[in-house]
């Protein structure tokens, strides 16, 4: 069976990335009044007049709109679930892109168990399109932002605990916190939580992943690890040249969490993997002593 969080539900879908031109943290809730009467209007003219060859104007899509007669789904109409299987998106001149958009939180969703995607969704059940499609209002899409490692290791701990996943959020504020940035901290709190030795609570977790980041913090005028023994080039992948050069953070062939760690907690938006391979080491060995 397959659940996507794009229709997660027979009375809900996502329609946050359409249209395919949208301005930046463009949020459909903050005009449902008026995308409402133009969703209406877009399924009005589609099942009177069919599909034709049209290009999109400005923010707004003719081939977005209700997909029912409720006015409750709301999404392409060019779309091959919409057309028995046949794809008419290349009739607007962003088909392409529309063919290959896929959020974060849906590629998440999507690489989640069947188990673990039916332990989140109660979350949103209840919500009309438009709330489950903006990206303030559904909590799920900010808790997707811990990735597959986090999530799996909280559902555990709410199976052993018979919690429910409201208890959960309840239990383990960090997940909900304005503290937190899901994408910023994901990888910090992946490994604090597996590497746990001691057995601490995520609590006790959280507290300990607030005093590394302030650690961290102090050091960033004489970094720990620019003292240690520096790391030969010949460990550094074939594709990586050596400290003579830096390159984009984001580029490094090395978990994309830990990059985002670098990147948004340290800002470092270039540097070597020599550098960051040392930080990967100092910062693991400071968790194994949490």
């Amino acid at each position: 069976m397959t659940v996507s969080l794009c229709a997660p539900t027979s009375e809900i879908t996502c329609f946050g990335c359409c249209p395919p031109i949208r301005p930046h943290h463009y949020d459909p809730l903050k005009y449902a009044s008026s995308l409402r009467r133009e969703f209406y209007e877009n399924r009005r003219r589609f099942l009177c007049d069919g599909p034709s060859s049209r290009p999109i104007v400005g923010y707004s899509c003719w081939a977005l709109g209700f997909l029912d007669s409720s006015g409750q789904r709301i999404g392409c109409l060019l779309h091959p679930e919409q057309n028995n299987g046949e794809d008419l998106r290349g009739l607007i001149d962003y088909g392409r892109k529309c063919q290959r958009e896929c959020c974060h939180p849906a590629r998440v969703f999507s690489t989640l168990p069947l188990d673990g995607r039916n332990f989140w969704l109660p979350l949103v059940i209840g919500l009309n399109s438009f709330y489950y499609s903006s990206p303030h209002a559904n909590i799920l899409f900010h808790l997707l932002g811990w990735d597959v490692g986090v999530l799996e290791i909280m559902r555990s701990e709410a199976i052993r605990n018979d919690w429910t996943v409201t208890e959960l959020l309840d239990r383990r504020r960090f997940l909900v916190s304005p503290r937190w940035n899901p994408k910023a901290h994901r990888w910090l709190f992946r490994l604090s939580l597996e590497k746990n030795p001691r057995g601490l609570s995520p609590d006790q977790i959280e507290q300990s992943c607030e005093r590394l980041l302030q650690s961290l913090a102090d050091s960033k005028q004489a970094p720990p690890w620019k003292a240690a023994s520096p790391i030969a080039a010949s460990s550094a992948p074939n594709s990586i040249t050596s400290s003579a050069g830096t390159i984009y953070t984001h580029l490094l062939p090395m978990d994309s969490a830990f990059l985002d760690f670098l990147r948004l907690n340290l800002g470092w938006v270039k540097t070597t993997w020599e550098e960051a391979h040392s930080a990967k080491l100092h910062i693991d060995e400071m968790i194994g002593k949490m």
